[in-house]
């Protein structure tokens, strides 16, 4: 008799085992239910590699819309710490399938870090869960050197220049051990004008370490 109920016990408690989807609370298989992760990969970009020019080269895995948008507001204030890893992920393959021209084979990896009191407030730092799983999988080494020294306000809402001006001095180095010919790779969740991750670079090119670019998850720089 219980062998004939088996089957339906089992389906029942790995139905119930299974976690909710962040963004609809359906059941998920995976971080995302199927729904939502095909509305959130409908976002990723055809060219992640499209902006890698200039200054500070942008390398982005898509857009920062809709229901990436959302996810990302579901990491960083709902504290599904899920979503940055699988993020991470995504950002390796993309950067492994496109690894931009000019780009070091061997790269150091530095998340963009948070204010000692907002990583205490949230309990953990978005760009430094996405950066670990990117390392993961491409293989090179994460860097946890640079430290933010002032708390800022959110750029949201900000002008560009206001921007600048907030950012302005707000990273510095410790206990960096970079050595000769390293190459940095900075990591964020979201580039908007570059504000930020320019005064992270501006701090490690002081020391005389190249920075080649940022890989983000999403940007609002999208080019008509």
């Amino acid at each position: 008799m219980f062998k004939s109920w088996q089957p339906l016990l089992n389906q029942a408690l790995n139905l119930f085992l299974k976690p909710n989807c962040p963004m609809c609370d359906r059941t998920a298989s995976a971080v995302f239910c199927k729904y939502c992760q095909r509305q959130i990969q409908d976002c990723q970009l055809p060219h992640p590699d499209l902006y890698w020019q200039g200054d500070l080269p942008l390398f982005a895995w898509g857009k920062y819309e809709s229901s990436v948008k959302q996810s990302i507001g579901k990491l960083k204030y709902d504290g599904h710490r899920s979503i940055g890893h699988l993020y991470g992920e995504w950002l390796a393959n993309s950067w492994q399938k496109s690894i931009p021209s000019g780009s070091a084979t061997k790269l150091v990896v530095i998340p963009i870090p948070l204010h000692p009191e907002k990583l205490a407030s949230r309990g953990f730092n978005q760009a430094e869960l996405i950066a670990r799983s990117f390392c993961q999988i491409t293989g090179n080494k994460l860097d946890l050197s640079l430290q933010r020294n002032r708390s800022t306000v959110a750029q949201f809402g900000l002008s560009k220049s206001a921007r600048q001006e907030n950012v302005a001095g707000a990273f510095t180095l410790v206990n960096s051990a970079f050595k000769p010919g390293d190459t940095v790779l900075l990591i964020d969740d979201i580039y908007t004008t570059g504000a930020t991750v320019r005064s992270a670079a501006a701090v490690i090119r002081s020391i005389q370490v190249k920075v080649c670019g940022v890989a983000v998850i999403a940007t609002g720089r999208i080019d008509k």
